[in-house]
């Protein structure tokens, strides 16, 4: 009996080791798929990331270098008094557009820097595009008096400022 009670907990502890042995196998199986698994998905995420992170790099970039690609010039600033339809002095300002692209001038501003006086002008518009090597004329209704030391400065949309000084006759 000693021996039959023996043969019984050798092969229920053999049948326990070959479990164990079993269950490690298959752990490790399952820990080796949800790793690659994770790998996988974390390797989709970077390149995602990175997809992004590029995209918005090359915008910037583009938006950067359009920016320095837009030049004008100051043409002209003539000095007008009132007629016609004008009742106040007034500015007409021409620009020439000697950048590579095109672009459209937001606003004008006007700012007398004669002594303390320092009064300033905004005048926006909508509608002010200028082609590749075209020219546009904008009036501006200024109160300016003779002798006045000026700065004149157009806006661009793509957010440059080009500056030019002039003194009212």
């Amino acid at each position: 009996m000693n021996i039959l009670l023996r043969r019984l907990k050798n092969n229920s502890i053999s049948r326990n080791n070959y479990r164990r042995g079993l269950a490690s196998i298959v752990t490790s199986g399952i820990i080796l798929s949800a790793v690659s698994i994770m790998g996988v998905m974390m390797l989709g995420w970077s390149q995602t990331s990175i997809n992004e992170q590029k995209q918005e790099m090359n915008n910037v970039f583009d938006t950067q270098m359009n920016k320095i690609r837009e030049d004008i010039i100051f043409e002209n600033i003539w000095f007008a008094t009132p007629a016609g339809l004008m009742t106040a002095n007034h500015l007409n300002v021409t620009v020439a557009n000697v950048g590579i692209l095109g672009l459209n001038v937001t606003s004008i501003q006007v700012t007398n820097v004669t002594g303390t006086n320092n009064t300033s002008f905004t005048y926006s518009y909508t509608d002010a595009g200028v082609v590749k090597s075209g020219s546009l004329s904008l009036n501006t209704t200024y109160p300016w008096q003779s002798s006045d030391e000026l700065d004149v400065v157009v806006f661009t949309n793509r957010g440059n400022q080009f500056v030019s000084q002039v003194v009212a006759p």
